[in-house]
């Protein structure tokens, strides 16, 4: 029997803003038909970039250790990002999002793969869950589980990954998207200017003392959960003008009927819809089909169209100089047996002819 391959964890750090966050600042989490179970509290995105080397000099361990710096200057101007989930104290069933300084979790590892070979393996969608490192949320005790993961995993050889975990609980897939893109420009401007450290450091394991583990953890890459288990779509749509839930639940459906044509979802009877508004975030338990009795005057027949991800303009996320990513991977991850949608609200909503990205994560 063949030894199974190796994720090696080598460190976890903490980045935090670099500026204090007001106190008292949070984001309201609205349930409607639901509860959040265990398993809906695991909902979340998955972006991977890979990329190969572009010089002797340029390696994951440097990039692990920018990443650490820039991140925290970035995050100074997006707080919630940096925020812990809470459940309400006076036993009501409300949860919220404490804008603190919680932090985002950064993760440094290695496998024993090289970059060719992982992506050119049949069963990558599974084994790519090692790349992107997730602990689930912990529903009595919320307030010490990370919600934002960045991971920097070695291959062997040349390549190198950058695997970001995003709970949906925090916001949704269009707004992570919008800081990725505001962080990189900081990070390539410290880069740009020197303010980047020379030799950089993500922790002080690299000075290896005899009696310390090589590694803090290692997983075999076939034990991560299989990641087959849903299909993810993303759809494309004119941005509802008015804040009508009718409009949202058929638009929700229209997307459910496009996607199940290649998935089982049609055997499915509820789906849960994600909404991210201005003044927080709307989770709901809508039944398949009820768009039919909606009383809505918006028409989103025909509306509906779907679209590729590199819409989405994470192509050229670049952490190095010229280096962009050879292979960028997206995923809803979801834990319930049933269709989630995701309303992902534009910031250009008033502007006419708007459009807005709709995400669904379809089991198979």
């Amino acid at each position: 029997m063949a030894i199974s391959k190796q994720l090696h964890i080598e460190a976890i750090q903490t980045a935090i803003p670099s500026n204090v966050t007001q106190s008292g600042k949070s984001r309201r989490i609205n349930l409607t038909n639901t509860t959040l179970t265990q398993d809906s509290l695991q909902s979340r995105f998955r972006m991977v970039f890979y990329y190969n080397k572009s010089s002797e000099e340029e390696s994951a361990w440097t990039v692990a250790a920018w990443v650490k710096e820039s991140m925290s200057v970035a995050l100074a101007d997006w707080p919630e990002l940096a925020g812990r989930l809470r459940k309400d104290r006076e036993g009501d069933g409300c949860w919220e999002i404490k804008i603190n300084d919680a932090g985002v979790r950064l993760v440094q590892a290695s496998v024993e793969m090289q970059l060719d070979e992982f992506l050119a393996a049949e069963d990558r969608a599974e084994k790519e869950a090692a790349l992107a490192n997730w602990s689930e949320i912990d529903g009595e005790n919320p307030d010490f589980s990370a919600l934002f993961y960045i991971q920097v995993t070695q291959f062997e050889g040349n390549g190198y990954a950058v695997g970001i975990t995003f709970s949906l609980l925090l916001n949704d897939p269009l707004f992570l998207i919008q800081f990725l893109k505001s962080w990189t420009q900081t990070h390539m401007g410290m880069l740009a200017d020197g303010s980047l450290s020379k030799n950089p450091m993500f922790h002080l394991g690299y000075f290896q003392r005899p009696s310390r583990p090589k590694h803090l953890k290692s997983i075999a890459l076939d034990s991560f959960p299989c990641a087959d288990a849903t299909t993810t779509i993303l759809f494309k749509a004119p941005e509802i003008q008015s804040d009508n839930r009718d409009s949202y639940r058929k638009l929700a459906s229209t997307c459910i009927e496009e996607a199940v044509k290649s998935t089982r979802g049609n055997g499915m009877s509820k789906f849960s819809l994600i909404v991210n508004k201005s003044d927080g975030l709307e989770i709901e338990s809508c039944d398949i089909g009820a768009h039919v009795k909606a009383e809505s005057n918006e028409d989103v027949s025909g509306a509906v169209k779907p679209v590729k991800w590199q819409e989405l303009g994470m192509e050229d996320f670049t952490l190095t100089k010229g280096n962009k990513p050879v292979y960028v991977s997206y995923r809803f991850m979801s834990l319930v047996d049933e269709p989630l949608i995701v309303m992902m609200q534009s910031d250009d909503q008033e502007k006419d002819g708007a459009e807005m990205f709709i995400g669904a994560a379809i089991p198979n």
